[in-house]
């Protein structure tokens, strides 16, 4: 399972571990202000992939509106 710190490493930051206090671990991140941008802007991305996108579109053309809004609904709530 990808972590936070594996996505912002992936972003292009540097993790460092600072210290362990009993089983809390603490870390600071280092990044370029750029960087940080591009990893703000990572977590807003759509959950949804082009194939999902192009179900729903089907769906919505054959009358399936109901079924269609539950399903952005869910993935709203992912």
């Amino acid at each position: 399972m990808e972590t936070l710190l594996d996505r912002a490493r992936q972003a292009g930051m540097v993790v460092m571990l600072d210290a362990c206090i009993g089983r809390e671990r603490f870390h600071s991140i280092a990044a370029s202000v750029a960087t940080m941008e591009r990893f703000a802007r990572r977590g807003s991305e759509p959950v949804v992939d082009r194939g999902t996108l192009e179900t729903w579109a089907r769906s919505l053309e054959s009358g399936g509106a109901r079924e269609v809004a539950a399903a952005m609904r869910r993935a709203l709530d992912a």
